[in-house]
């Protein structure tokens, strides 16, 4: 089991950086995230960036930006090439398909952002330097890694189950688009709208109650449940005989 999951991801690898059978785009979609979250945006903080909330914010949005990009491939982009009936007709186990194409985004997506977030250090340290090393605030460094691990396996299962029903690439892409972030668009007008509908009395003490470190406690048990649920669903969908008729 072991050396077909090593198979399949050592597969997803090679193809990771083809993007239109491109390789040089397929590695400046990957380095412009690096540049932009990883270099411009911590020079403009500075120090801010080390204790404040927006390295948490790239921790989260960059596992989505990458594995989005890629991961429509997994199956839809299969079967677009004629090369899903050959996969599946393999020896390969059902597992080590699925969980190979799986984990291969998921340590993408989450490894990129630690690169990205340990570039961002480096550079906070060399522009901002005061006579020792600074790091990120203990418990912003801790949500960063479980918030980019959790949202790199949501996208993943996401795409995952998507991409195992969409006859082509560009139909799971969109769907993968809309479910992503309908919710946020959603989320945003409940949160503009919702103290037009409510007294400024209770607003009030709601906001008061609430503390950054218990809104990201919920959300990462919201992304944990949401990952649960979406690793089995995509247990469920992987179907081989179903997958090759």
């Amino acid at each position: 089991m072991r050396r077909d999951l090593c198979t399949v991801m050592w597969k997803e690898i090679k193809g990771l950086l083809r993007y239109n059978d491109n390789r040089w785009k397929g590695i400046a979609i990957l380095v412009t995230p690096i540049a932009l979250f990883g270099i411009l945006i911590p020079i403009q903080f500075m120090e801010g960036w080390l204790t404040g909330a927006w390295s948490l914010g790239v921790a989260c949005f960059t596992p989505l930006i990458l594995i989005v990009a890629t991961i429509a491939e997994s199956f839809a982009g299969e079967r677009e090439r004629h090369t899903l009936e050959t996969l599946l007709a393999s020896r390969l186990p059902d597992r080590a398909i699925l969980f190979g194409k799986m984990l291969t985004s998921i340590l993408f997506g989450w490894g990129m952002t630690l690169i990205l977030l340990l570039v961002s250090l480096m550079v906070v340290n060399l522009l901002d330097g005061k006579g020792g090393f600074q790091n990120y605030q203990s418990n912003i460094l801790w949500m960063d890694i479980l918030a980019s691990a959790l949202m790199a396996g949501f996208v993943s299962n996401l795409g995952i189950v998507i991409s195992l029903r969409s006859a082509t690439v560009q139909a799971a892409s969109q769907s993968m688009m809309l479910m992503l972030f309908t919710p946020l668009m959603l989320l945003q007008a409940v949160v503009f709208l919702l103290p037009n509908f409510l007294p400024q009395a209770t607003v009030k003490m709601l906001a008061a109650q609430l503390n950054f470190t218990t809104i990201m406690i919920v959300f990462l048990i919201v992304l944990l449940v949401l990952n649960v649920l979406l690793f089995l669903g995509a247990i469920s969908r992987f179907q081989r005989a179903k997958l090759i008729f």
